[in-house]
């Protein structure tokens, strides 16, 4: 899996590109929630020992149907004058599912079972160019962390720059072309 940093930066960013200007702050909040919440499912795998079920890591909590429920709860608890805003939805829906895509991009761990309960197949993206982030306990393991966190950054920090960047960008051109 992608790191927390990494989730947390696919949730803020989601909430840039669905907002015009600065994102209200509960939609930030709301959207970075959605796409960490599935990780949850990490610490029920570490407890119970249980890999290869349907509630192991990158299991139900990872499937379309979580990411759907996911979503309905954080517009029932923020946007709830807004449950018709087909842009919230969209925002909250994509937060959470942006959660299971980036683990299906990572290179190391299991598949993502997104189909469960209707079907227990684990799937992989076909490229895979973020590495398994580690919990770094030990030298060895620090080192692959920091190494994950690199590849974290080129593909998803430098797309979330892009996105963060393109409306100042564009704000700045139209002034540039502006007779004063």
């Amino acid at each position: 899996m992608p790191s927390i940093l990494g989730h947390t930066l696919a949730g803020l960013t989601i909430s840039a590109a669905f907002t015009q200007g600065k994102p209200p702050r509960r939609t930030w909040v709301l959207a970075t929630a959605c796409a960490v919440a599935p990780d949850l499912d990490w610490f029920v795998d570490f407890l119970l020992r249980s890999p290869g079920t349907a509630f192991s890591h990158r299991g139900m909590s990872h499937s379309l149907l979580a990411a759907a429920g996911l979503a309905s709860l954080a517009m029932v608890l923020g946007f709830r004058r807004h449950l018709g805003s087909p842009r919230h939805w969209g925002c909250m829906l994509a937060a959470a599912f942006s959660h299971s895509l980036l683990d299906a991009c990572t290179f190391g761990g299991t598949g993502v079972a997104f189909l469960l309960p209707f079907s227990s197949a684990r799937y992989v993206g076909v490229w895979q160019p973020i590495f398994v982030s580690p919990i770094p306990l030990s030298g060895k393991l620090w080192e692959w962390f920091l190494f994950s966190l690199g590849t974290e950054a080129v593909w998803i920090g430098i797309p979330a720059l892009m996105v963060f960047a393109a409306p100042r960008v564009a704000a700045w051109s139209r002034l540039r072309r502006e007779p004063a």
